[in-house]
């Protein structure tokens, strides 16, 4: 039987995500009647058509439809009996337009050894000009990434412009059934004319010129995990507005880990307190003082200490309704690393504080306990895209007045009600360091035609994220290209490439 491979798997469980934040595997009480009886009516017409396609469900008669009124997906449940624990087949749906968002089946028999990639690839194809029509003529194959991803896959192509992580994988089994789809993201439907054309774009040598002005020169530390080096990276989230040359930034554009320290250094008045606790009431201290949670009405934890490549780090932590307060401690040197408080369950914001509130607020915690002579700290000015439950920033230590890549802290703050929920890093001064002279690196152009030298910029269309909902108007973006050969930043005392190993 072929199975989905991890790769595959993590792609269908993010599509699903996205797709549906709120899905529920069972119907929930809410669902009303009126709409359940609809969801499935147009449930049962995909599945007659895939039934036409697909001869193998005649033999799983037994049917299970689940959904949830807040969800946008429909599961559908395939099986031989009635007492089967296990569905044979398990379809997902979107609930609006009723097109097929993935499915799997897992046939008893299915073949001894897989068909080559070329005989997977024709009835793949076959199968989807049955399934979409014409308009299966919208998705090229795609030979680089079903080499990748071990499977058929498709990427849509409108007006001569790929379209982001929309995406169809076909999964063929030994006996040549069609024995999985993923559709990633392709439910919602598209108008080309309503599309940006290529014409809008800015040149390619006006793309790369903005590259150049977000290139961001910052320490990091070394392979040897020692010593520093100085690095230019591009600050932004590796897509760029083909209309404005402006970053992208939303959760769905952010596909590059680098942060983005594009924004001016945030000046700080550092009080130098310190961030201990030798034992619990410590602890529970802390959790008062910084986070204002009361432990004197909430269960103990006991915890063991865990052992960490850093050392033994001891959790204090306590349960209060539905929320759990932790204090991770060093233990050899009761240094706190992390404060927080996690709700055990979402809860979708009232109402949501701005994020420059929530950012102050922040810095204002913050600088309670850096060190004194920490004048300005860089913030990652994307890091609170990174959460959809709470907004948290994330900041580095400054050096010569360029951020220090591996010293930085983290401040979590609550959208509803802008208190600080959270605070982690390491507060203590790092000793015996030598930090390279900034003044003698490359200039940021020379480190941008090397950095596009390996990641060369191509025109995409992007369904922006925003708060987990797809926005309806897509928009033209310079994407640059992932490389497995060399880092996303380049070595700025050099000018040079890093190899990735």
């Amino acid at each position: 039987m072929k199975k989905w491979n991890s790769a595959v798997m993590s792609i269908v469980a993010a599509t699903l995500l996205a797709a549906s934040p709120a899905w529920a595997v069972q119907a929930s009480a809410k669902s009303a009647d009126s709409s359940a009886a609809q969801a499935q009516g147009v449930a049962q017409q995909t599945i007659a058509k895939l039934e036409k396609l697909l001869p193998y469900m005649e033999q799983l008669p037994v049917e299970k439809v689940s959904l949830d009124e807040d969800s946008d997906v429909i599961v559908v449940e395939r099986r031989k009996l009635e007492e089967d624990k296990e569905a044979a087949m398990t379809i997902y749906l979107n609930k609006q337009t009723g097109s097929i968002q993935s499915f799997e089946y897992a046939a008893d028999d299915a073949g001894d050894e897989e068909l080559s990639p070329d005989e997977q690839k024709k009835k793949a194809d076959v199968f989807l000009r049955e399934l979409l029509g014409d308009a299966a003529e919208g998705y090229q194959f795609d030979a680089k990434r079903s080499e990748e991803l071990g499977t058929p896959s498709y990427q849509l192509v409108v007006n001569g412009i790929p379209f982001f992580e929309r995406n169809l994988l076909v999964s063929v089994n030994g006996n040549g059934e069609v024995s999985g789809l993923m559709a990633n993201a392709a439910s919602n439907p598209l108008s080309s004319a309503n599309l940006p054309k290529k014409e809008e774009a800015i040149s390619v040598a006006q793309a790369e010129k903005a590259i150049a002005e977000r290139m961001t020169p910052a320490y990091r530390l070394q392979k040897d995990g020692k010593s520093m080096m100085l690095t230019y990276h591009v600050s932004w989230s590796g897509m760029l507005d083909a209309k404005t040359g402006q970053s992208v930034e939303t959760q769905h554009s952010q596909f590059y880990y680098e942060p983005d320290l594009s924004g001016a250094l945030l000046p700080v008045s550092p009080q130098g307190k310190t961030l201990t606790a030798k034992d619990k009431a410590e602890a529970a201290a802390l959790l008062k003082t910084i986070i204002g949670f009361n432990t004197e009405d909430a269960t103990y934890v006991e915890r063991a200490a865990e052992d960490t490549p850093e050392g033994k780090v001891q959790n204090y932590v306590w349960k209060k309704g539905t929320f759990v307060a932790n204090v991770s401690v060093k233990a050899a040197t009761g240094q706190v690393i992390d404060v927080s408080l996690e709700p055990s369950q979402y809860v979708e914001p009232k109402q949501k504080v701005t994020v420059e509130a929530a950012r102050k607020a922040a810095v204002q915690v913050l600088q309670v306990y850096l060190d004194k002579e920490t004048k300005a700290v860089a913030l990652d000015a994307s890091s609170y895209l990174k959460d959809p439950n709470a907004y948290r920033f994330t900041f580095y230590r400054t050096q010569n007045g360029l951020p220090v890549l591996n010293h930085a802290y983290q401040v979590t703050i609550d959208k509803e009600t802008g208190k600080v929920i959270g605070l982690f890093g390491e507060f203590s001064k790092p000793a015996n360091v030598v930090y390279p002279d900034p003044a003698n690196i490359v200039p940021r152009e020379q480190a941008a035609k090397e950095y596009l030298k390996h990641h060369p910029l191509s025109l995409v269309y992007l369904e922006p994220v925003l708060d987990g909902k797809r926005q309806p108007n897509p928009l033209l973006v310079y994407k640059s290209a992932k490389s497995e050969s060399v880092q996303e930043y380049v070595d700025a005392v050099t000018g040079s490439s890093i190899p990735r190993k």
